[in-house]
């Protein structure tokens, strides 16, 4: 008997709001470019879009505006923005820090079984890169470095680094308008990545990660030092 895709089950499994619904799509019009930076979000356009009440939409927008990807004047005018450099580099030293800790608790062999989990989420990747899906892309890397997090089995500092990941999706955006790279790219540093967690030792691990969360700001800036 046929049975229907594991991803085509989530998606039917995901029931939402209809600001949730809005938002999401939205942000996804947002991570993949088809509404730019500087591009104003009309409330009473979207509403009638959607065909939902004006409350409905400034709900959906005061979760982008959380996420970091829109800017609410006191006038009320919504336009899309990108994280500044300060912002991204704050939201990536937090992750490495979380990250770091993670990675002393695990011994060789459970960094190998997380790295093995990694590579499988890069294969996800690709195939966003594939599609030029940024969204699916945003949902891969927090997916990815959840394993590292989880494997540590520290629920507080899962709790921690959880509350950074609605600002990732403005992060990755930002990041490649500033450097103007592509997700080709994003895919090899996270397969770098994942090749480090399999072979190097936690000091070399170490080293990789801060390279991985700097990149992600300033390619050419030093790594990050504590």
């Amino acid at each position: 008997m046929a049975t229907t895709p594991p991803d085509q089950r989530r998606t039917v499994l995901r029931h939402r709001s209809l600001p949730e619904s809005v938002h999401e799509i939205l942000r996804t019009r947002i991570l993949n470019n088809e509404i730019p930076a500087g591009a104003p979000l009309l409330e009473v356009a979207l509403a009638e879009e959607f065909g939902v009440s004006r409350t409905t939409i400034r709900a959906a927008v005061r979760e982008l505006q959380a996420e970091r990807l829109v800017e609410i004047t006191p006038r009320r005018s919504t336009t899309v923005i990108r994280m500044s450099e300060a912002d991204a580099r704050e939201v990536c030293f937090a992750r490495y820090s979380l990250e770091g800790v993670s990675l002393r608790e695990l011994r060789r062999p459970a960094r190998r079984a997380v790295a093995d989990s990694m590579a499988e989420i890069v294969r996800e990747m690709e195939i966003c890169s594939e599609k030029g899906d940024m969204a699916g892309m945003v949902e891969a890397d927090t997916a990815l470095h959840r394993v590292v997090v989880e494997a540590a089995g520290h629920p507080l500092v899962m709790e921690m680094w959880s509350r950074l990941n609605g600002q990732m999706g403005a992060l990755m955006r930002s990041s490649l308008d500033r450097q103007r790279i592509d997700l080709d790219e994003t895919v090899r540093r996270h397969a770098d990545l994942v090749g480090a967690y399999r072979d190097e030792s936690p000091s070399r691990i170490d080293a990789a990660l801060r390279d991985h969360y700097v990149s992600a700001v300033h390619p050419e800036e030093e790594p990050i030092s504590g």
